[in-house]
């Protein structure tokens, strides 16, 4: 059977490894690299099944992010069913905690200070979401 032409914009096997430990499930992730719209952005998709710091130290990028927190019971996404902790400084000096309870999306200009990042309850499976404009991920001090 002859290939479809549109087979290109289609992709499955979409997965990665997650980097914690305490994530065992893989990740969903969608790269729009070269092969694949070439937008420079990706997303990644984590089910949190337990509490821990996913990111311990603050850091900021040269490219904007956006991050998804959202309930795991598909019936009910805008019930977190825990509590996460993610601190936000404009300067890395003077650090605010936000304490997110509910379904919330968090935008992370360039240059914004964050983290660390803490699950700290988790009654249910989070849906973690981790979206940035870049061709690759990167850190700043």
């Amino acid at each position: 059977m002859a290939e479809m032409k549109t087979a290109k914009y289609v992709r499955t096997g979409v997965t990665m490894p997650s980097q914690h430990e305490k994530v065992e499930q893989p990740i969903i992730a969608l790269n729009s690299d070269e092969n694949y719209g070439n937008l420079g952005f990706s997303v990644f998709w984590e089910c949190i099944p337990a509490p821990f710091e996913m990111v311990s130290e603050h850091h900021n990028h040269d490219f904007p992010q956006y991050l998804c927190f959202l309930g795991g019971d598909g019936k009910d996404m805008l019930d977190l069913g825990g509590e996460v902790e993610l601190t936000l400084s404009e300067d890395g000096k003077n650090l605010e905690k936000h304490v997110i309870t509910k379904a919330t999306t968090v935008y992370i200009p360039a240059g914004l200070y964050h983290c660390p990042l803490n699950f700290k309850r988790v009654d249910k499976p989070i849906i973690f979401m981790n979206i940035f404009f870049a061709k690759e991920y990167s850190r700043n001090s």
